[in-house]
């Protein structure tokens, strides 16, 4: 089983909504990231079942803007803050079943995300200086 194009672009916007990035704190976009093969060498290493439901996944982000949004549309054609609504939406839905199967995209995301080397270089920087210096004080409780 292999992702077709369209699958590719749609996994692509629907996990850039989930992982978009911040220049102010030095983390990377995932849609600069190579989505297309790590979806390709998760689809051939997983069991058949898991990769259709990731497969299923992504076409039920890629068509969720007509029923979520109202919009006759697919996720690529959405801006960015869209696309963050919708996936939010999706993952607060009722149905176990949707939340799932965005869960597993978003599973998938965050695999690639925290795999790469300078995301993980970002999340071991050390913290800012503390504004409020944080120290022991002892309590007494007065009756």
């Amino acid at each position: 089983m292999t992702l077709t194009r369209w699958e590719n672009r749609w996994a692509r916007a629907a996990m850039g909504a989930i992982f978009p990035g911040s220049k102010e704190q030095g983390f990377a976009d995932i849609s600069a990231m190579d989505i297309s093969g790590f979806l390709h060498r998760v689809i051939h290493a997983v069991p058949f079942r898991a990769a259709l439901a990731l497969r299923l996944a992504i076409w039920l982000v890629a068509l969720a803007p007509l029923l979520v949004l109202g919009r006759p549309s697919t996720i690529t054609r959405l801006a960015l803050p869209d696309r963050e609504v919708l996936m939010a939406r999706l993952v607060s839905s009722k149905a176990y079943a949707i939340r799932s199967l965005v869960m597993i995209l978003k599973t998938m995301a965050a695999l690639l995300y925290g795999a790469d080397a300078g995301v993980r270089a970002r999340m071991r920087a050390p913290a800012a200086k503390a504004l409020v210096t944080l120290r022991v004080k002892a309590v007494r409780a007065t009756t």
